[in-house]
């Protein structure tokens, strides 16, 4: 279920014929009305300077989905997230293979060294 969009001042929610919403910068959604009644480049939340962006449907993605249900976001995240996964784990395990013959032909030398020892002796 996606999150409810509703004015941060008038508590009103999109309707037809909807005014339009902006997102704040500080993180508050207002309606048009409401941000007509307020002062340019200030919150009327927080009174603090902020910039305002119009909510679309040509949104950027990365906001829009601040809107979206966290079971949607799961869902489409999950994928990403399991290719990532398994790129590094695969990675993790090459790093790992070369640590091991490192070692194996450490172990190789080594025994040859001792056995050369023992043979000075």
């Amino acid at each position: 279920m996606a999150v409810a969009v509703f004015c941060n001042v008038c508590f009103c929610e999109p309707c037809k014929p909807a005014p339009r919403f902006s997102l704040t910068s500080c993180g508050h959604v207002i309606c048009e009305i409401c941000l007509q009644k307020g002062k340019k480049d200030e919150c009327l939340i927080c009174r603090t300077p902020c910039r305002t962006l119009f909510l679309s449907k040509q949104t950027n993605p990365d906001i829009q989905s601040l809107f979206m249900g966290i079971d949607t976001l799961c869902k489409k995240y999950s994928k990403e997230i399991t290719q990532i996964s398994e790129f590094q784990e695969k990675h993790r395990k090459h790093l790992l293979a070369y640590h091991r013959q490192k070692m194996v032909k450490l172990e190789e030398s080594l025994k040859k060294v001792t056995q050369q020892m023992h043979q000075i002796q």
